[in-house]
């Protein structure tokens, strides 16, 4: 078996809950920003026994443009969400959001 990390591997889509999405594109302190943030339902940690429920995760989604993705959604609502892993050069580790895709409603009958 050889290793070929030029090849892709598929997106693999997990249903969440998507409770909205926010973009900004401007400067900050002499620092020009642009991204877009999605904020996912997710549960909170109940190791501590502090917290009980969900909370909201705020991911990053690429740059503001992605945030027209959403023209027409209504939230929240339940998408497919496609995530990577990735790593830095000291070995951290993250999941990022690298695509999402609307779950078509039922028809009606």
């Amino acid at each position: 078996m050889s290793l070929n990390f030029s090849e892709q591997t598929p997106l693999i889509y997990q249903k969440k809950i998507v409770m909205g999405v926010s973009k900004f594109k401007g400067e900050v302190d002499k620092n020009q920003i642009d991204n877009c943030n999605v904020l996912i339902a997710a549960p909170l940690s109940s190791d501590t026994g502090n917290a009980k429920g969900f909370g909201v995760a705020k991911v990053p989604f690429g740059k503001s443009d992605n945030f027209n993705k959403f023209t027409g959604v209504t939230f929240p609502c339940e998408m497919e969400l496609a995530f990577t892993t990735e790593t830095n050069a000291s070995g951290k580790q993250r999941e990022v959001l690298k695509d999402i895709r609307l779950i078509a409603p039922p028809a009606k009958g």
